[in-house]
């Protein structure tokens, strides 16, 4: 039976998620005709047949005849890796045009944006780490932690190699938790009564409120004065919350 947490990974560095099916039973298989695959997989022998060739395209399958039959076959898995890395310097090749781009964006004086979904809420955090700057905030990090899984560790890893800090309130019950711990982060806690579903973070001079429901809605607020002011009422907090 296939793990769907695998299949969400794979879709994750690019693959479809039919290439992430016919991949992983390749994986499992070892080498065999499509024909096999498409019982395996219950999918449509045009679509099998045309993700291997996507898959083979892609350097994650490799193929061979024998007594005029064509044999597929999926690679090292640490091919995952290169593609990943290969994604990733393609980007580099194009970000200071893009970086160029934003630069000749006018900016007023305050800027509002949305982002919807967990890839808003990644957004938001990638922005954090871009900004490079210590930051504070409250709010229900069992449930950011939730929401994001993989990419939460990823962010906690590079906050910590970028020498980030934070300062973090978080509901009472949290006390004990793995993500009270984490590095480079000073905790405090507020009785369970001020519990709200959304979590806020301040830095720089941005203002990130997140509204952590299933489909997320993040709202950015990027003003130095509204930033300061919600510095402010964090530091009431503050001094109220306990260790």
């Amino acid at each position: 039976m296939l793990k769907i947490p695998s299949i969400h990974i794979l879709q994750e560095i690019g693959l479809t998620r039919n290439e992430s099916i016919v991949y992983i039973e390749l994986l499992k298989t070892g080498s065999t005709i499509a024909k096999n695959i498409t019982k395996i997989t219950n999918m449509h022998r045009t679509s099998v047949y045309s993700c291997l060739q996507r898959l083979h395209k892609k350097g994650l399958v490799s193929v061979t005849t024998f007594q005029n039959k064509t044999y597929f076959e999926a690679v090292d898995p640490n091919k995952l890796l290169s593609l990943v890395k290969e994604r990733e310097d393609q980007l580099k090749t194009i970000l200071p045009d893009l970086k160029r781009l934003q630069e000749t964006k006018f900016y007023t004086k305050h800027e509002v944006q949305y982002f919807k979904g967990k890839q808003g809420l990644k957004t938001v955090f990638e922005d954090i780490l871009n900004t490079g700057k210590d930051y504070v905030g409250w709010g229900p990090e069992r449930r950011i932690e939730s929401l994001l899984r993989y990419y939460f560790v990823h962010y906690v890893n590079s906050r910590k190699d970028k020498k980030i800090h934070a300062k973090l309130i978080y509901p009472e019950d949290s006390r004990g938790m793995t993500y009270t711990k984490n590095p480079l982060v000073d905790v405090r806690f507020l009785p369970n009564p001020f519990y709200s579903p959304t979590a806020h973070r301040v830095y720089g001079d941005n203002v990130a409120i997140l509204l952590l429901e299933d489909d997320p809605l993040c709202i950015l607020i990027r003003n130095k004065i509204i930033a300061k002011s919600y510095r402010k009422n964090f530091d009431i907090l503050w001094r109220t919350a306990k260790r």
